[in-house]
């Protein structure tokens, strides 16, 4: 285990040296022209990263090092598991991953896959069960409700309710909630705040961003590749909604076409991503990722998102923004669409970032997954910031896609 961290933390460190040498270039682009969009943020990945958390760039390192040999871990864990664990999250206090299981001998294999095992009452299967009769007794949408989901550190399950919407439906919903827990013996808790989710398309004009006809702007996700000879980009599914719209790109010109055929965008139980074909000779893909201004990465593959690890995302407004992951597979309520499967971070985010692109790893970048909405908290106003991504694997199996990649 030593050696392979002291491999990782060389690796770490010597891939971000060479980040300054990669060429700046968009997701997908047309010839340069003009635009005279204000620039929020010329920061890079590496640079939002030690603004955001407050991070030397010794402890980048160290940190950015430590998360690698957990994604690495990760992987073994599930391969040793029978079943998914109860949980699983990384710990910036040690540096390693924590992994929730709930017998001895899943304690060993855990430890031997060189994480660290937590013994907790409750199984996955079990937490599922119940999220699934929260579910069943939300139905269609109850007022105040923003969302719910597994709590992994906690090993119990979160209902998110927006104080400032609460009726008395919601004292009852919040009622059958805490019946649901005494029942199953598993704790819930009602999570309450001012910060009710929104998806966040709109009208902001910046840089890297894409127009589905004249219906509102939004973010870039990751360019793809699919069957046959097909080009595109994955982007959020609220911002494909109409099908075969023309696509613009951030200089005006034609891309392609959004939702090509209305059947490329899910936005709703199954989730929040869009597709948008780019079928204009002008325009070519690429594996970077840079936010409006900053400088580049290229994205090297895809990965799952873990609690407690660290993630950037690049949208149009923002640019780069950073912050950790707080929260996997919840529900959210947006009001417009009730949307399954869903991550929390609290990297800061604005209206117009919607599809834009959440990364892991500066030496390394992987693909995580495409912007979904977030909370009345901005990156200029401050404050409780909940920001909310759809993972990427999900887009990828439903249209049998491939990531553009390259090499960092």
């Amino acid at each position: 285990m030593e050696r392979r961290f002291r491999k990782a933390a060389l690796w770490s460190a010597a891939v971000v040296a060479m980040l300054a040498a990669v060429a700046p270039h968009s997701p997908a682009h047309a010839l340069p022209q003009s635009d005279p969009s204000p620039q929020p943020s010329q920061r890079g990945m590496l640079d939002a990263m030690r603004r955001d958390l407050g991070l030397t760039p010794a402890q980048a390192r160290t940190r950015l090092a430590q998360e690698a040999e957990a994604q690495h871990t990760s992987l073994a864990v599930r391969r040793a598991l029978a079943v998914p664990p109860a949980g699983m999250w990384f710990d910036k206090q040690t540096g390693k991953l924590v992994v929730a299981v709930t017998n001895a001998a899943d304690v060993r294999r855990v430890r031997a896959a060189g994480a660290v095992p937590k013994v907790v009452r409750h199984s996955r299967a079990t937490l599922n069960g119940v999220v699934r009769q929260i579910a069943e007794r939300a139905g269609r949408g109850v007022p105040g409700v923003t969302g719910w989901g597994v709590d992994e550190r906690a090993n119990g399950v979160v209902v998110r309710v927006d104080r400032a919407a609460r009726t008395k439906r919601t004292a009852g919903f919040e009622s059958a909630v805490r019946q649901v827990a005494v029942r199953s013996r598993v704790p819930v808790t009602v999570e309450r705040s001012d910060q009710a989710p929104r998806q966040q398309s709109g009208t902001v004009v910046g840089g890297q961003r894409w127009m589905p006809g004249t219906e509102g702007i939004c973010s870039i996700g990751f360019s793809v590749t699919g069957p046959g000879s097909y080009r595109g980009f994955l982007t959020a599914g609220h911002c494909t909604l109409k099908p075969d719209l023309p696509a613009y790109g951030k200089d005006g010109s034609l891309m392609g076409i959004s939702n090509e055929g209305g059947a490329h965008s899910v936005n709703g139980h199954d989730g929040d991503f869009g597709l948008v074909t780019v079928n204009q000779p002008d325009w070519r893909l690429s594996s970077a990722v840079a936010g409006q201004g900053g400088s580049p990465v290229a994205v090297t593959g895809a990965q799952e998102g873990i609690v407690g690890t660290s993630v950037c995302h690049s949208g149009q407004t923002s640019g780069w923004r950073c912050g950790e992951i707080t929260r996997t597979g919840q529900t959210v309520d947006y009001g417009t669409a009730v949307v399954n499967g869903l991550s929390f971070t609290n990297a800061c985010s604005a209206a117009g970032d919607s599809g834009g692109s959440y990364v892991s790893q500066p030496g390394a970048p992987k693909a995580v997954g495409v912007h979904s909405g977030g909370g009345a908290a901005t990156c200029k106003t401050g404050g409780d910031t909940v920001t909310i991504f759809q993972p990427i694997q999900e887009a990828l199996e439903k249209w049998d896609l491939r990531l553009v990649t390259g090499t960092p």
